[in-house]
């Protein structure tokens, strides 16, 4: 007696039903073959006398001593460095500039008793005449390099008795200052100028310059005139380095 036929398709075909209860009996063993296939292999792989592991790459830095070798691995650099203005030109040019404008000082030289030092400095030099009620106006700079070719510190100080005088004071502090910056490109801060203009107290630092304004104080003094004393300093230092020079050595 023929088997009874299984459930067909128009076109004669077994339904879908049965080509998926087909595969998924299938499945399973497909999967435990494959997984057997990935064991053998890795069995031969271990078992095999000829098979060779890469040797891994020298050193790089093996010919490098131990305390050179920590600094090239560091995380982090050693001093980090920041953009800094450095004056390099004929500071003697400046200093009989300086003279013209009308603070007459001894020229670029060797700094007394300061090693390594070169500056120009004016005497204190009345900007104004006296009055009845006031004495002069008068200012003071001092110019000095690390080098003969060098300019890193310029220190003014102001004195303006007379209030009706501040103006001119003021002035004249700028035509120093000026003096400096025309030569070397670099536009000062005009929150620097003003204030020197305000005699007002002030710490700052424009691309690595150290700007500092400082009225005395009468308090600490003791002399009630020391409010009308100002000292302006630009402390241009030395530029910073990314690593210590003898780290280049070899």
């Amino acid at each position: 007696m023929p088997p009874a036929a299984g459930p067909v398709s128009g076109d004669g075909l077994p339904r879908q039903t049965d080509w998926t209860r087909v595969l998924l009996m299938a499945l399973p063993l497909m999967l435990l073959g494959l997984a057997a296939i990935v064991v053998l292999s890795n069995l031969q792989l271990v078992q095999s006398p000829d098979l060779e592991v890469a040797a891994p790459p020298p050193d790089p830095l093996a010919g490098f001593s131990a305390d050179t070798q920590d600094s090239l691995t560091a995380p982090d650099i050693q001093v980090p460095a920041r953009l800094k203005l450095t004056f390099l030109g004929k500071p003697e040019e400046l200093c009989a500039e300086l003279t013209e404008i009308g603070l007459p000082n001894g020229g670029w030289s060797k700094a007394p008793f300061r090693r390594g030092r070169w500056q120009c400095a004016s005497d204190v030099v009345p900007l104004t005449t006296p009055s009845v009620d006031f004495g002069p106006a008068t200012l003071f700079f001092l110019l000095r390099g690390g080098a003969e070719d060098r300019v890193d510190y310029l220190r003014l100080k102001l004195n303006v008795e007379d209030p009706r005088q501040m103006e001119y004071g003021e002035a004249t502090v700028r035509s120093v200052i000026g003096a400096l910056s025309d030569r070397y490109s670099w536009a000062v801060p005009e929150r620097f100028l003003q204030a020197i203009s305000g005699f007002e107290a002030l710490e700052m630092t424009d691309r690595g310059v150290r700007l500092s304004v400082a009225p005395e104080n009468p308090k600490l003094t003791g002399d009630p005139a020391a409010s009308q004393r100002l000292n302006i300093i630009l402390n241009f230092g030395e530029p910073d380095l990314i690593r210590p020079a003898d780290g280049f050595q070899r």
